[in-house]
């Protein structure tokens, strides 16, 4: 028995990259045209995203409880580079076995009618719920990783039983680093998610007369690039309306920065107001809740409370756990 875990082919040709934005932008909601073009570029990743990054993370934590586990590209080829989690080894889509039991991402689920056997439909993204396979097929599994998640799933997939599986966080990439060993005031901001909703909180900030904080935009950086940096900030701002695995914000937490701004309606589920985070989901209410973060000793039992809660998501506790079951179930 192999688990084979599917993710998009990575792009870094420009050609291919703009092939791919007309695809998105225009066809990839249609479930005719995504079960009828198999064509690896029309299956193809720009940029890594937190969904891949945890199905890595979810074969990484299967190998390391003693399964065959592989990751598959339509390709057969690892492009991620300095982008990937962990050096795991990777089969072409095409040369997967009969009795494999197949784990493939929300956007990839119209090829789980082509798998012979056991197989799983991972959804992480709440833009990306399609019912583009036969879902209600006792041998076809559907997981999902949050509370917010799995009510959309309800209404995708009514009557199916839906687990929520843990979502792993990496603590040796992002160890924990106390608030006073972090440079002060600095505050981190994606600006993939949520930009406006970011330029308008560091306005309405100043606008309270606050001087405390200063924002610093990140994007396009490497795995080993983000950790790197996220050492520095005491602050991470949530900016998106709306998040899957929202991973970004669990991350943070377990590094010990403190996560203030948008819950994205629930799927930044680790969020508890004055518990573990700030929450603020207008840019007014942020700023507020920043003028209020400057008091280190609040933003001390944020960071404390953040990582106990997300510490369970850490490989050896119920990633393992879950991996363990896994390999009963299929055995």
């Amino acid at each position: 028995m192999r688990f084979v875990f599917l993710i998009p082919d990575f792009l870094s040709n420009p050609v291919h990259v703009k092939l791919m934005d007309v695809w998105h932008r225009r066809f990839q909601r249609s479930s005719l045209l995504r079960r009828a073009v198999r064509h690896p570029l029309m299956f193809a990743a720009r940029y890594i995203s937190g969904g891949s990054l945890n199905i890595m993370r979810h074969c990484n934590v299967a190998r390391s409880v003693g399964a065959d586990a592989v990751m598959s590209t339509l390709w057969g080829r690892d492009d991620y580079g300095d982008l990937r989690i962990h050096d795991l080894p990777f089969i072409r889509w095409k040369d997967r076995r009969k009795d494999d039991v197949c784990i493939l991402p929300d956007i990839g689920t119209h090829f789980i009618d082509d798998v012979k056997g056991p197989a799983v439909a991972y959804e992480q993204n709440p833009t990306r719920i399609y019912d583009d396979f036969n879902w209600r097929s006792s041998r076809v599994t559907i997981w999902t990783d949050s509370p917010f998640m799995l009510e959309l799933c309800h209404k995708v997939y009514p009557g199916k039983h839906i687990p929520i599986v843990p979502n792993i966080i990496d603590n040796e990439t992002f160890p924990f680093i106390e608030q006073e060993d972090r440079e002060q005031g600095l505050i981190f901001a994606f600006p993939r998610k949520g930009p406006d909703f970011i330029d308008a909180t560091e306005a309405a900030y100043a606008e309270l007369g606050g001087k405390f904080w200063r924002f610093e935009r990140v994007h396009g950086l490497t795995l080993k690039q983000l950790a790197k940096e996220f050492s520095r900030p005491q602050a991470m701002l949530a900016s998106a309306d709306i998040e899957g695995c929202a991973l970004p914000p669990q991350e943070s937490m377990a590094s010990g920065m403190v996560v203030v701004g948008k819950n994205a309606r629930g799927a930044n589920f680790g969020m508890v107001h004055r518990e573990t985070a700030m929450i603020g989901d207008t840019p007014q209410a942020a700023a507020q809740c920043l003028v209020e973060l400057e008091d280190l000793q609040l933003r001390k039992k944020l960071a404390h409370n953040g990582y106990d809660l997300i510490k369970r998501y850490f490989p050896a506790n119920e990633p393992s756990a879950f991996w363990r079951e896994n390999l009963k179930k299929w055995s």
